[in-house]
């Protein structure tokens, strides 16, 4: 696939090992007495739900975490599979990477966002959209290269603040991949919408040798 362009295969939960990788990844802000009797749900329930649950104790509260912690991978992960170089060498065609569905883009993240089809026909997916409604979009993987009120990188198309704009205007965002000489990005497509960015990748690239984690294109 050209363009860097990114399809979601069969989005849903995380595997196993990738919900390892999330439990690494993520910085707890509070620690369960019985956390090890929780398991990975009641570690990912913690992580992604971030509720004052972990003052309770006892066996049925681990046993309501590990089934909290399906439904919270569900509505704030998803995998994503690489399609296209635009991201190389961070993340090259066929990685898999995790994407958590929260947040405000920063310079320098790495994001899975909606690829326009003549525009932006369709409404932005709700946060909390089912894994078939994601299917049924195209998405790319790019780097966060300007946010609202930074510089306007050159190069780009006229913003939709007239000629005269020298900043990127609110809610919207510059991505441009790391491979410029295969990426189609804002250079092409101009500004992205902020409400079109899908999330943050967190790790990714299960494919490459040792094991090292990265992101779609």
């Amino acid at each position: 696939m050209t363009g860097g362009q990114t399809h979601l295969l069969r989005p849903g939960p995380p595997t196993a090992a990738d919900a390892r990788r999330i439990r690494r990844r993520i910085r707890w802000r509070r620690a369960a007495p019985g956390l090890a009797a929780g398991g990975l749900g009641a570690v990912v329930a913690l992580g992604a739900l971030d509720k004052p649950w972990a003052a309770l104790p006892g066996g049925l509260f681990a046993v309501a975490l590990v089934r909290a912690g399906s439904v919270a991978l569900r509505r704030h992960f998803v995998a994503v599979t690489v399609r296209g170089t635009s991201m190389l060498p961070a993340y090259d065609d066929g990685d898999r990477v995790l994407v958590r569905r929260a947040g405000t883009p920063t310079v320098g993240q790495v994001v899975v966002v909606e690829r326009p089809a003549h525009g932006w026909r369709l409404p932005p997916l709700p946060r909390g959209a089912s894994a078939a409604a994601i299917a049924n979009r195209i998405w790319m993987i790019k780097r966060v290269a300007a946010v609202a009120g930074d510089p306007m990188p050159g190069g780009l198309p006229a913003p939709p603040d007239g000629p005269g704009g020298r900043s990127v205007p609110r809610d919207r965002m510059v991505l441009l991949g790391d491979n410029r000489a295969a990426s189609v990005d804002s250079r092409q497509l101009g500004l992205f919408p902020t409400e079109r960015v899908l999330g943050a990748v967190l790790s990714g690239g299960q494919n490459r040798p040792g094991g090292v984690t990265r992101a779609g294109t």
